[in-house]
C-alpha cells in the first residue's frame, strides 16, 4: 500500500503547486513515470492521469508521461482522448522505438473502436520505426488481422518503365505488299508506327467493399482505376517529329461485383464476377466494356491446386462501331507448392475475337510459367515467368491468302528488395523483354523495359 500513499502524497503537493518533483529526489521525473505505472498495473487509473498530467505540466516535450497519459485515459474508457494523446507523443521529438510505440498503441486504439483503415495506415507508421525484426513481425501479423475483420481493402501501385517500345510499333522498316496494285512490293512503315524508346508512368488503384459474408458465401464491390502516361525520348522525337507521348496514354476505370461460393463440406470454390468499364486512349475515349467471368478452384492435394477460369467480354468501341468485339476464352492452371515452399504456377488458355473487322478477328492460344520465390535470398525476393501465345487473324487484309500468324514470346523477372522498406512497402525491380515475330512485317515487335514499383511487404 506504500505505493498508492506515495501518490496521494505527491499528487496533492503537485496540486498545491509545491514542486516536489523538483526539489525532492524522491519524486524525481523517472520515479513520477514509474510511480504512474504502478498506478495503471493497480487499476488506477485516475491517479495514473494526474501523475502523467503534473509531469507535463512541468515538461511538455515529456514523450512518456503523453503515452502515460494516452494509456490511463484509454483504461477509463476516453478513447478519443487517449487516442489524442498518443498522436501529441508521436509528435514530439523521440527516438524510433518511442514512435513504435506510439503508432502501434494508435493503430490497436483505432482498431478497437472500429476504425480498422486508419489503424492498417498506423501499423505501416509503426512499421517505418520497428527497431528489431519481432516487433517487424508482430505488425505484419496485426495488418493481416486488420485487413480479415476490415470490410474495405484498397490497394495502390505506381511505377516507372523506361522501354525501347513505349508505342507497341514495329522493329521491321517495311512490309509486303498484300496485293494494292498501285503500291510498290515493299511498302515502307511510317516512322511514328516504328517503335520509340522512352518511359511508361503507371498508377493503378483497387477499392473493394465486402459484403457480410454468409457461411457459404462471401460477396465483394470493387472500384479499379489507372493510368498510363509516355513520355517519349529526344532519340525518338527526332525519328518520328510529329509523334507525340499523349498520342499513347491510356486509362481505364471499371466497376465490378464477384462472389465466392463454397458449399458445407466442399472442397471446390465457385468464384464468379461481373465488370462493366470504360477505356481512354490518346486522350480520347475507346470503348465501354461489359465482362462476366467465372472459375473453380480445388485442391487436389496439400501442395497442388487446380482452376478452371472462363470470360465472356463485350466491347463496344467508340471510335469505330466496325471494331465492336466479342471476346470469349477459357484456361486451365495448376498451382503447385514446391517442397521449399516455391510456387510454381502453369496456365493454358485460348480466346476467340469475334468482330466485323477483319483486321481485328482472330483466335490465340498461350501458354505462362510462373515461379515465386518463398525464401528470399540476402534479403531479396525473386519472381520470374516464361510466356508464349499464338495468335491466328484468318482474315487479316495484310494478308488476305494466308492471313496473319504472329508467335509472341515474353519473359520477365522480378526482385524485391525485402530490406528496404518504408512505410512496409519495398521498391521492387522488373526487367521484362517480349518479341513477337509476325508473317507481316508491320506487326514484328521487339520490347524491353525496367519496371520500378513498390510493393507492399504485408
Amino acid at each position: 500500500m506504500w505505493q498508492v500513499a506515495w501518490a496521494a502524497a505527491l499528487i496533492l503537493a503537485l496540486a498545491a503547486g509545491a514542486g516536489v518533483a523538483q526539489d525532492r529526489a524522491d519524486l524525481s521525473p523517472a520515479e513520477a513515470r514509474q510511480l504512474a505505472s504502478t498506478l495503471l498495473d493497480a487499476g488506477d487509473a485516475a491517479g495514473a492521469l494526474r501523475v502523467a498530467d503534473a509531469l507535463i505540466q512541468r515538461d511538455r516535450g515529456d514523450f512518456a508521461a503523453h503515452m502515460l497519459r494516452a494509456q490511463a485515459l484509454q483504461d477509463q474508457g476516453r478513447r478519443g482522448s487517449a487516442r489524442r494523446a498518443a498522436r501529441t507523443a508521436y509528435r514530439l521529438p523521440a527516438s524510433a522505438e518511442e514512435r513504435f510505440g506510439a503508432a502501434y498503441f494508435l493503430a490497436h486504439a483505432l482498431a478497437r473502436d472500429g476504425f480498422l483503415t486508419h489503424g492498417q495506415l498506423w501499423l505501416r507508421r509503426a512499421a517505418q520505426t520497428a527497431p528489431d525484426e519481432a516487433s517487424r513481425k508482430a505488425v505484419a501479423r496485426d495488418y493481416d488481422t486488420f485487413r480479415s475483420r476490415n470490410p474495405m481493402l484498397f490497394s495502390m501501385s505506381a511505377s516507372v518503365t523506361p522501354s525501347n517500345n513505349v508505342n507497341s510499333g514495329s522493329n521491321a522498316s517495311s512490309f509486303r505488299n498484300p496485293g494494292i496494285p498501285w503500291l510498290p512490293p515493299e511498302i515502307e512503315i511510317d516512322d511514328s508506327q516504328k517503335a520509340l524508346s522512352g518511359y511508361e508512368a503507371q498508377l493503378a488503384a483497387h477499392l473493394t467493399w465486402r459484403l457480410k459474408p454468409s457461411a457459404t458465401r462471401m460477396t465483394a464491390l470493387h472500384l479499379r482505376a489507372d493510368r498510363t502516361d509516355v513520355f517519349l525520348s529526344s532519340e525518338a522525337k527526332a525519328l518520328a517529329p510529329a509523334a507525340r507521348g499523349s498520342d499513347y496514354d491510356r486509362a481505364g476505370i471499371s466497376l465490378g461485383i464477384t462472389q465466392k461460393y463454397r458449399a458445407e463440406g466442399a472442397r471446390s470454390v465457385f468464384s464468379y464476377g461481373l465488370w462493366a468499364g470504360h477505356d481512354w486512349s490518346g486522350g480520347g475515349n475507346l470503348s465501354d466494356t461489359l465482362r462476366l467471368t467465372g472459375q473453380v478452384e480445388r485442391p487436389i492435394s496439400d501442395r497442388t491446386a487446380f482452376t478452371v477460369s472462363g470470360q465472356a467480354e463485350r466491347q463496344m468501341r467508340l471510335d469505330s462501331s466496325a471494331r465492336n468485339a466479342t471476346l470469349t476464352g477459357v484456361s486451365l492452371g495448376l498451382q503447385h507448392r514446391l517442397h521449399n515452399s516455391d510456387r510454381v504456377n502453369l496456365t493454358l488458355g485460348w480466346r476467340d475475337t469475334s468482330t466485323e473487322s477483319p483486321g481485328l478477328r482472330n483466335s490465340a492460344m498461350t501458354a505462362r510459367l510462373d515461379w515465386t520465390k518463398a525464401k528470399p535470398v540476402a534479403g531479396l525476393g525473386f519472381e520470374a515467368g516464361l510466356g508464349f501465345e499464338w495468335r491466328d487473324y484468318p482474315d487479316s487484309p495484310y494478308d488476305p491468302v494466308d492471313g496473319r500468324q504472329d508467335r509472341r514470346l515474353s519473359l520477365d523477372v522480378a526482385v524485391e528488395f525485402q530490406k528496404v522498406q518504408y512505410m512496409g512497402f519495398s521498391p521492387r525491380l522488373e526487367i521484362s523483354a517480349e518479341r513477337n515475330k509476325s508473317d507481316v512485317g508491320l506487326f514484328d515487335q521487339r520490347n524491353m523495359g525496367v519496371q520500378l514499383g513498390f510493393r507492399s511487404a504485408f
